[in-house]
Protein backbone atom coordinates (compact mmCIF):
# COMPACT_ATOMS: atom_id res chain seq x y z
CA UNK A 1 0.00 0.00 0.00
CA UNK A 2 1.39 3.29 -0.56
CA UNK A 3 1.47 6.69 1.45
CA UNK A 4 -1.21 7.87 -0.95
CA UNK A 5 -3.55 5.11 -0.17
CA UNK A 6 -2.71 5.10 3.88
CA UNK A 7 -3.49 8.90 3.54
CA UNK A 8 -7.07 8.38 1.93
CA UNK A 9 -7.88 5.82 4.18
CA UNK A 10 -7.07 7.52 7.50
CA UNK A 11 -8.80 10.32 5.89
CA UNK A 12 -11.60 8.23 5.15
CA UNK A 13 -11.89 6.51 8.25
CA UNK A 14 -11.94 9.46 10.01
CA UNK A 15 -14.61 11.20 8.33
CA UNK A 16 -12.51 13.56 6.89
CA UNK A 17 -13.65 13.13 3.22
CA UNK A 18 -16.06 15.02 1.35
CA UNK A 19 -19.03 13.12 0.42
CA UNK A 20 -18.31 12.66 -3.17
CA UNK A 21 -15.03 11.40 -2.15
CA UNK A 22 -15.75 8.90 0.65
CA UNK A 23 -18.08 7.96 -1.96
CA UNK A 24 -15.65 6.98 -4.63
CA UNK A 25 -13.26 5.37 -1.55
CA UNK A 26 -15.62 2.91 -0.94
CA UNK A 27 -16.37 1.80 -4.27
CA UNK A 28 -12.25 1.21 -4.11
CA UNK A 29 -12.78 -0.59 -0.56
CA UNK A 30 -15.27 -3.09 -2.62
CA UNK A 31 -13.30 -3.61 -5.08
CA UNK A 32 -9.62 -3.86 -3.50
CA UNK A 33 -10.16 -6.72 -0.66
CA UNK A 34 -6.88 -6.12 0.58
CA UNK A 35 -7.66 -2.68 1.12
CA UNK A 36 -10.49 -3.41 3.11
CA UNK A 37 -8.69 -5.71 4.98
CA UNK A 38 -6.64 -3.09 5.87
CA UNK A 39 -9.76 -0.75 6.85
CA UNK A 40 -11.06 -3.18 9.21
CA UNK A 41 -7.58 -4.06 10.89
CA UNK A 42 -7.31 -0.32 11.66
CA UNK A 43 -11.08 -0.22 12.75
CA UNK A 44 -10.35 -2.95 14.99
CA UNK A 45 -7.08 -1.10 16.72
CA UNK A 46 -9.27 1.85 17.11
CA UNK A 47 -11.81 -0.58 19.04
CA UNK A 48 -9.26 -2.09 21.30
CA UNK A 49 -7.77 1.68 21.88
CA UNK A 50 -11.01 2.72 22.92
CA UNK A 51 -11.69 -0.38 25.18
CA UNK A 52 -8.43 0.12 26.73
CA UNK A 53 -9.10 3.59 27.51
CA UNK A 54 -12.51 3.36 28.60
CA UNK A 55 -12.57 2.41 32.35
CA UNK A 56 -9.90 5.28 32.52
CA UNK A 57 -12.52 7.89 32.01
CA UNK A 58 -14.34 6.91 35.19
CA UNK A 59 -11.51 8.15 37.30
CA UNK A 60 -11.81 11.44 38.10
CA UNK A 61 -8.44 13.47 37.30
CA UNK A 62 -6.98 16.27 39.89
CA UNK A 63 -7.69 19.75 38.72
CA UNK A 64 -3.94 20.01 39.36
CA UNK A 65 -2.89 17.67 36.73
CA UNK A 66 -5.21 18.78 34.26
CA UNK A 67 -3.20 22.57 34.84
CA UNK A 68 0.13 21.38 33.33
CA UNK A 69 -1.22 19.56 30.70
CA UNK A 70 -2.89 22.32 29.48
CA UNK A 71 -6.32 20.76 29.76
CA UNK A 72 -8.21 22.91 32.50
CA UNK A 73 -11.35 25.21 30.90
CA UNK A 74 -11.77 28.50 31.68
CA UNK A 75 -14.42 29.33 34.14
CA UNK A 76 -17.80 30.51 31.43
CA UNK A 77 -17.91 33.86 33.95
CA UNK A 78 -14.74 34.71 33.69
CA UNK A 79 -14.18 37.74 31.62
CA UNK A 80 -10.98 37.90 29.68
CA UNK A 81 -8.70 40.87 29.45
CA UNK A 82 -8.29 42.15 25.49
CA UNK A 83 -6.15 40.44 23.58
CA UNK A 84 -3.94 42.60 21.79
CA UNK A 85 -3.64 42.49 17.76
CA UNK A 86 -0.09 41.04 17.90
CA UNK A 87 -0.85 38.93 20.87
CA UNK A 88 -1.23 35.90 18.95
CA UNK A 89 -1.84 32.62 20.69
CA UNK A 90 1.00 29.65 19.94
CA UNK A 91 0.17 28.18 16.77
CA UNK A 92 -0.98 24.41 18.14
CA UNK A 93 -3.58 26.59 20.69
CA UNK A 94 -5.50 28.20 17.36
CA UNK A 95 -6.35 24.70 16.31
CA UNK A 96 -7.56 23.13 19.67
CA UNK A 97 -10.24 21.39 20.55
CA UNK A 98 -12.13 20.88 23.98
CA UNK A 99 -11.00 17.58 24.87
CA UNK A 100 -12.24 15.54 27.66
CA UNK A 101 -9.89 15.56 30.80
CA UNK A 102 -9.92 11.87 31.42
CA UNK A 103 -9.20 10.55 28.14
CA UNK A 104 -6.47 13.09 27.46
CA UNK A 105 -4.78 12.84 30.49
CA UNK A 106 -4.57 8.90 29.86
CA UNK A 107 -4.02 9.08 26.78
CA UNK A 108 -0.36 11.50 27.98
CA UNK A 109 1.80 8.33 28.74
CA UNK A 110 5.24 8.40 28.81
CA UNK A 111 7.44 5.86 26.79
CA UNK A 112 11.03 5.67 26.30
CA UNK A 113 12.21 4.42 22.98
CA UNK A 114 15.94 3.56 23.35
CA UNK A 115 18.20 3.68 20.93
CA UNK A 116 20.63 0.86 21.50
CA UNK A 117 24.34 0.57 19.73
CA UNK A 118 25.11 -1.37 16.92
CA UNK A 119 23.16 -1.35 13.60
CA UNK A 120 19.94 0.73 14.21
CA UNK A 121 17.07 -0.22 14.99
CA UNK A 122 14.37 1.16 12.40
CA UNK A 123 11.59 1.66 15.13
CA UNK A 124 9.89 4.56 16.14
CA UNK A 125 12.63 6.38 17.27
CA UNK A 126 14.74 5.55 14.16
CA UNK A 127 12.30 7.46 12.35
CA UNK A 128 12.30 10.37 14.39
CA UNK A 129 15.92 10.67 14.76
CA UNK A 130 16.58 10.88 10.88
CA UNK A 131 13.30 11.21 8.98
CA UNK A 132 12.43 15.22 7.23
CA UNK A 133 9.08 16.20 8.01
CA UNK A 134 6.83 15.06 5.35
CA UNK A 135 8.83 12.01 4.11
CA UNK A 136 7.54 8.24 5.36
CA UNK A 137 10.06 6.60 6.88
CA UNK A 138 9.27 2.46 6.36
CA UNK A 139 10.09 0.44 9.77
CA UNK A 140 11.24 -2.91 10.38
CA UNK A 141 7.64 -4.61 10.23
CA UNK A 142 6.58 -2.93 6.78
CA UNK A 143 4.78 -0.05 8.48
CA UNK A 144 5.33 3.31 8.18
CA UNK A 145 6.37 6.60 10.45
CA UNK A 146 6.12 9.71 8.92
CA UNK A 147 7.27 13.06 10.87
CA UNK A 148 5.16 16.05 10.40
CA UNK A 149 7.15 19.11 12.56
CA UNK A 150 9.82 19.96 14.39
CA UNK A 151 9.61 22.25 17.62
CA UNK A 152 11.42 22.92 20.62
CA UNK A 153 10.18 22.42 24.04
CA UNK A 154 10.68 25.18 26.66
CA UNK A 155 13.14 22.84 28.46
CA UNK A 156 15.34 22.79 25.29
CA UNK A 157 14.62 19.47 24.18
CA UNK A 158 13.62 19.08 20.65
CA UNK A 159 10.07 17.76 19.97
CA UNK A 160 8.63 16.15 17.14
CA UNK A 161 4.89 15.14 16.09
CA UNK A 162 4.72 12.27 13.61
CA UNK A 163 1.68 9.80 12.04
CA UNK A 164 1.72 6.38 12.28
CA UNK A 165 -1.41 4.51 10.42
CA UNK A 166 -4.53 6.44 11.80
CA UNK A 167 -2.72 8.07 14.86
CA UNK A 168 -1.05 11.24 16.10
CA UNK A 169 1.75 11.50 18.61
CA UNK A 170 3.95 14.33 20.03
CA UNK A 171 7.64 12.64 21.36
CA UNK A 172 10.15 14.61 22.63
CA UNK A 173 14.31 13.84 22.46
CA UNK A 174 16.12 13.62 25.72
CA UNK A 175 19.75 12.31 26.16
CA UNK A 176 19.32 10.79 22.65
CA UNK A 177 16.38 8.69 23.28
CA UNK A 178 12.57 9.87 22.46
CA UNK A 179 10.26 10.07 24.62
CA UNK A 180 6.13 9.96 23.77
CA UNK A 181 4.49 12.83 25.36
CA UNK A 182 1.05 12.09 23.65
CA UNK A 183 -1.11 10.55 21.11
CA UNK A 184 -4.44 11.30 19.67
CA UNK A 185 -6.27 10.15 16.29
CA UNK A 186 -5.41 12.06 12.81
CA UNK A 187 -3.67 11.96 10.49
CA UNK A 188 -1.36 14.78 9.99
CA UNK A 189 -0.90 17.05 7.08
CA UNK A 190 -0.85 15.70 3.72
CA UNK A 191 1.77 17.94 1.88
CA UNK A 192 4.86 20.00 2.29
CA UNK A 193 3.24 23.24 1.67
CA UNK A 194 1.79 22.64 5.48
CA UNK A 195 5.46 22.13 7.12
CA UNK A 196 6.44 25.44 9.62
CA UNK A 197 2.62 26.01 9.72
CA UNK A 198 0.74 23.73 11.56
CA UNK A 199 -0.62 20.41 11.38
CA UNK A 200 -3.87 21.45 11.17
CA UNK A 201 -6.69 20.36 12.66
CA UNK A 202 -5.05 17.02 13.87
CA UNK A 203 -3.15 19.13 16.06
CA UNK A 204 -6.17 19.74 18.50
CA UNK A 205 -5.70 16.22 19.98
CA UNK A 206 -1.97 16.87 20.76
CA UNK A 207 -3.30 20.47 22.27
CA UNK A 208 -2.55 19.58 25.75
CA UNK A 209 0.27 17.60 24.89
CA UNK A 210 1.83 21.14 23.41
CA UNK A 211 1.06 23.13 25.97
CA UNK A 212 2.43 20.68 28.39
CA UNK A 213 5.99 21.08 26.67
CA UNK A 214 5.79 25.58 26.00
CA UNK A 215 6.04 24.52 22.44
CA UNK A 216 7.98 27.00 19.93
CA UNK A 217 6.83 27.72 16.40
CA UNK A 218 7.66 24.49 13.86
CA UNK A 219 10.77 24.85 12.35
CA UNK A 220 10.97 24.80 8.47
CA UNK A 221 12.22 22.57 5.99
CA UNK A 222 15.59 24.16 5.45
CA UNK A 223 16.36 24.44 9.76
CA UNK A 224 15.03 20.84 10.33
CA UNK A 225 17.37 19.09 7.47
CA UNK A 226 20.22 20.88 9.16
CA UNK A 227 19.35 20.29 12.83
CA UNK A 228 18.87 16.64 11.63
CA UNK A 229 21.89 16.37 9.63
CA UNK A 230 23.83 17.69 12.66
CA UNK A 231 22.63 14.85 14.98
CA UNK A 232 19.88 16.87 16.87
CA UNK A 233 23.05 19.49 17.97
CA UNK A 234 22.66 23.22 17.95
CA UNK A 235 25.28 25.51 16.42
Amino acid sequence: MTDDTEEQLAAFLDGAMDDESAAAFEVRLSADPELAARAELWLANDRRIAAAFAPLAEYPISPELLARMGLMQEDAAEVRAPVAANDNPPWWRRYALPLGGAVAASLVAVLSLPRGGGEPQRDLSFALETGRSLEAVRLADGSTVTPTLTVKAADGRWCREYRQQAAVGLACRDGGNWKVEGTGAGAGPADGSEIGVASGADSASLAGAFARIGASDPLGIKEEGDLIARGWQER
